[in-house]
């Protein structure tokens, strides 16, 4: 019991240093989704694990598939994600975003203590998040330079084993989430910079389902509530010169505090896999996510009481989003080529949530295409390695919107992919 105690301990220390030292940053698999940094096995065959789940990151895809497992197990990894970002405008002049790579962990622990029906689990992963990073001087500066959303989701989680076929599992997420945007000020306006930072906390839940009717088939379901953010933090304007936010309106260095609220949203997945015998498997999965609680982007600067400059500060604000619900779906293969090695292969196609008419450069999200290969080897009895690689193809997007403003015209060509890598090390005892 004590052995348990303590690697659980470990593995709580060790991902908490993970998410202190590591840019937990990406594009999104749909909106500010990032399911591609949560484990290199589900990874491999294209996220497509819900009916599965006979892993250690059973405790985010579907917690009830933890029952599976036996002894207790410890899953440490990383995913390195390089995305690369072009726009075209109407004119046919071109812009890239610069160049970023961000470094991911994720860590489960599951364990039976001894337990017959009951399993107990626990995930370290960063499932939401986004960085986005356009020149001082591009066509982007007064509306978005750098825009990093950061988020860590700690999920303990317990399953049982109501029969043979049937198990359920129930899980807390506590989200840990810091925001920060920069951007320039118009030169008509004074120029200078802008940017704001926030930080808060929410609490959330999960829940899973899985059904076995035989050694062939299972059905998984999977739901995560919604959990609300209520950022704070501050909105600085640094650099001003003479104009309209420079001095005497505003000092040379200026900042006032902020609230800001944002809503991750909640999803529901369902998957069916099939093993036609002891080598192959094969997995088709659908997910629902309620982008729709992305209403609009409104900054409350709770410490300015000026009228003059709260009316300079709330140009633009609150902001419009008006994202839309989405849906995502894909399928994933897995052969056992001998005792040690596993290959996978998969694809997912995601829907975007952003509409056109609010399409902002912060997240140039589009649709997209999921293409994955992963392998898994048997190092020994107890230690397994995993790895795959993803390429994401964003679809060539024209936006024509009302988001410009006078010095920065988004309409245009944006056009993208991503790059993925993941390695996990599995040690069962």
């Amino acid at each position: 019991m004590k052995k348990h105690l303590y690697l659980l301990v470990f593995a709580i220390t060790l991902s908490a240093l993970f998410c202190l030292n590591s840019d937990v940053l990406a594009l999104g698999g749909g909106g500010f989704r990032n399911e591609a940094a949560l484990d290199a096995e589900a990874l491999g065959k294209g996220q497509a694990f819900v009916a599965q789940a006979d892993s250690p990151s059973a405790v985010h895809f579907n917690p009830a598939g933890l029952v599976q497992l036996k002894d207790s197990h410890v899953r440490i990894g990383y995913t390195l994600e390089a995305p690369r970002q072009s726009f075209t405008n109407l004119s046919g002049g071109k812009s890239q975003m610069q160049k970023q790579s961000f470094l991911i962990p994720h860590l489960y622990y599951a364990t039976d203590l001894g337990l017959e029906k009951w399993r107990f689990g626990f995930g370290m992963t960063s499932p939401y998040g986004l960085g986005t990073d356009w020149a001082n001087d591009s066509f982007s500066a007064y509306r978005a330079t750098e825009s990093d959303l950061e988020i860590s989701q700690a999920n303990p989680t317990v399953a049982y084993k109501i029969s043979d076929t049937i198990s359920i599992g129930a899980g807390v997420d506590y989200v840990n989430s810091h925001v920060s945007k920069y951007k320039r000020l118009s030169a008509l306006a004074g120029d200078g910079e802008f940017q704001l930072k926030g930080s808060d906390d929410a609490l959330g839940y999960n829940i899973g389902l899985l059904i076995r009717p035989s050694d062939r088939h299972s059905l998984g379901f999977s739901y995560r509530s919604k959990a609300e953010l209520n950022y704070k933090g501050k909105a600085s304007m640094t650099n001003l010169s003479a104009g309209a936010y420079g001095p005497p309106l505003f000092p040379d260095n200026y900042s006032t505090d902020i609230e800001s609220k944002m809503t991750i949203p909640r999803s529901m997945a369902a998957g069916y896999a099939y093993r036609p015998n002891d080598r192959w498997v094969f997995e088709v999965d659908v997910e629902w996510t309620g982008w729709s609680c992305i209403e609009e982007d409104y900054v409350e600067f709770t410490t300015e009481t000026n009228q003059t400059r709260l009316a300079v500060l709330h140009d633009g604000n609150p902001a419009a989003k008006d994202w839309e619900d989405s849906l995502g779906w894909g399928f994933g293969a897995e052969y056992k080529a001998s005792d040690k090695l596993e290959l996978r292969g998969g694809y997912l196609f995601v829907e975007s949530p952003i509409p056109s008419a609010n399409f902002d450069t912060a997240l140039p999200d589009s649709d997209k295409h999921n293409f994955t290969l992963g392998m898994g080897y048997d190092l020994s009895d107890s230690l397994t390695i995993d790895a795959a690689y993803e390429y994401v193809k964003l679809v060539k997007r024209k936006v024509t919107n009302d988001v410009a403003i006078a010095t920065s015209d988004l309409d245009g060509y944006y056009n993208g992919y991503i790059n993925i890598v993941a390695v996990s090390l599995t040690y069962k005892y």
